[in-house]
């Protein structure tokens, strides 16, 4: 996926990329439906044989365009602009619109990968990943995360994948 190429290095691969369920949208979609019929309805109601009438109109649009883009469009480019990537090293999440926020945590520190799912979430297929590392930040939180037990066992994969490779001269197993 040519989003997540731009931020692996040098003999880093490519294992898997999400972004956040969409179901994120389901209330900026409702806001863009209620927006819509809110500038229908003014409209409807504006009389239109006065001398203003088509100032009130571009008013009454000029509101709803302003207030779909705010409650529509905006949390439409930061749901696009979310993104979990995990690769062969690390675990990574990247947002933000203007401004880019990123968090990584090797896969080497991981401690810990638990998920919560409730019963709408497990209905629709998302949920949330905790990840604990061995560092002194806080953990990462990855939210309404497609197929969150499918996804908490590749990490877990690519974990014991990245120890492995570490020390082979250890049996997997073996505590050492």
């Amino acid at each position: 996926m040519a989003i997540a190429d731009r931020y692996l290095s040098d003999g880093e691969e490519l294992v898997h990329v999400a972004r956040q369920h969409w179901t994120v949208l389901v209330g900026e979609f409702v806001a863009l439906l209620l927006i819509v019929a809110v500038v229908g309805t003014a409209l409807w109601f504006v009389p239109w044989d006065q001398d203003w009438s088509l100032v009130a109109a571009a008013v009454v649009v000029g509101v709803g365009l302003v207030a779909a883009i705010v409650f529509w469009f905006v949390p439409m480019l930061r749901w696009s602009t979310t993104v979990y990537i995990l690769t062969n090293q690390r675990l990574m999440m990247r947002d933000g619109i203007v401004s880019r926020q990123g968090r990584d945590i090797p896969l080497t520190r991981v401690n810990d990968v638990s998920f919560a799912i409730s019963l709408w979430e497990r209905l629709m297929r998302y949920g949330t990943l905790s990840v604990q590392s061995a560092s002194e930040q806080e953990g990462m939180v990855l939210r309404r995360v497609p197929r969150p037990q499918w996804f908490q066992s590749e990490i877990y994969r690519q974990v014991n994948a990245v120890h492995t490779v570490r020390r082979p001269d250890v049996p997997p197993g073996s505590g050492g």
